[in-house]
């Protein structure tokens, strides 16, 4: 059994930071190639610097093994060392990033495959990446019926001795819906889950700047 570190704050501070001791801990953990749970645009989830050790502490909190991975950046520049994207593609994600959205694109790396990339509001987030200096690898705390896991009591009960850090920040502790998640891999648009960014507004801010004919 891991021994957990559990931290526990009210709320952000104005600027949507927290006390940089926090910060550089859990960063440094990271670093260790530990596993974090954080609160991620309100709904909590476990992070490492590795997708394989994201993908092991998700199955062995809820048994599930088809889990998506996704990258979170803090950055563009950590965008270009990731995805392969077009021009029109980069204007799209200049304009809903930093935001809740996930977008799936392609890995400029391996072939056709494709992965899930989000870039989330909220500064203590980005700088406990900035801090890691990689990308993170992201997996969202589910219950066995697939919804988010946001209580206290919860959370700590489904992951106490099995990751090595968990931050409880309480003004997340509530119910709250999953992310927007857009699909651009195919050199279109698809809306593959609307969340708090309206569909209408994703389609709006994609087709910004196109000509007419070629939407």
């Amino acid at each position: 059994m891991i021994k957990t570190e559990t931290l526990s704050i009210k709320k952000l501070k104005k600027d949507g930071s927290i006390d940089s001791s926090i910060v550089k801990n859990i960063a440094q953990s990271l670093i260790r190639d530990k596993t974090a749970l954080i609160p991620v645009d309100g709904i909590y989830g476990i992070v490492s610097i590795h997708e394989d050790k994201t993908r092991t502490a998700i199955e062995h909190v809820n048994g599930s093994k088809d889990n998506e991975i996704t990258r979170m950046i803090s950055s563009f520049k950590m965008l270009d060392e990731l995805a392969s994207i077009s021009k029109m593609e980069f204007d799209f994600l200049h304009r809903i990033w930093p935001g809740e959205p996930v977008v799936i694109m392609k890995d400029s790396s391996v072939g056709s495959r494709i992965i899930p990339v989000r870039m989330p509001r909220g500064k203590y987030k980005q700088d406990i990446v900035e801090q890691v200096g990689r990308p993170l690898h992201y997996a969202p705390l589910l219950d066995k019926e697939k919804k988010p896991v946001y209580r206290k009591k919860d959370i700590l009960d489904s992951l106490e001795g099995k990751i090595d850090m968990i931050l409880i920040i309480d003004e997340f502790c509530k119910e709250h819906g999953m992310p927007t998640v857009v699909d651009i891999s195919g050199e279109t648009l698809a809306i593959l889950n609307e969340g708090r960014v309206s569909a209408e507004e994703i389609k709006s801010l994609y087709f910004l700047g196109k000509d007419d004919s070629a939407i």
